[in-house]
């Protein structure tokens, strides 16, 4: 498939630092130091305390498809279907979701729980876009 249909994202102050790492295939999310919650999408502000300091850490390793939806749609004329959008969660980030196209699997073979390693691929006005890669039990793509 692909990725470049669509809609390019908006990049804005808040979201910058998140864009810049997903060009060097980084997944970047907001953490607080003053109460070390981590937040996604970037904000700009802490979701749970609230302050306006927040600094970029990286996601590494592999997550955990919290849940995912296939779609049959072809909403764009180049768009292959069909496709998996999964939802990740990861260990050591608790409450951050990051939703992306599933590659390396058949879309039916999606299933809650399986893991994923975290990859970009180029999206609209080639933005780096994140995406998940099918990976064995053991974490290897």
């Amino acid at each position: 498939m692909n990725a470049k249909p669509g809609i390019p994202p908006m990049v804005t102050e808040e979201t910058a630092p998140f864009w810049e790492g997903a060009a060097a295939g980084r997944l970047l999310v907001e953490h607080c130091h003053s109460c070390g919650a981590d937040s996604f999408p970037p904000r700009g502000i802490c979701r749970r305390c609230r302050k306006r300091e927040p600094t970029f850490v990286e996601i590494t390793g592999t997550g955990t498809v919290y849940s995912y939806t296939v779609n049959y749609q072809r909403w764009l004329p180049n768009l292959e279907v069909p496709y998996a959008i999964v939802l990740v969660e990861f260990p050591g980030h608790p409450g951050i979701r990051v939703a992306g196209r599933l590659r390396g699997c058949d879309p039916e073979q999606v299933m809650i729980g399986m893991p994923v390693e975290i990859g970009f691929e180029p999206g609209p006005d080639d933005v780096a876009v994140p995406s998940f890669l099918a990976a064995d039990s053991d974490g290897a793509p």
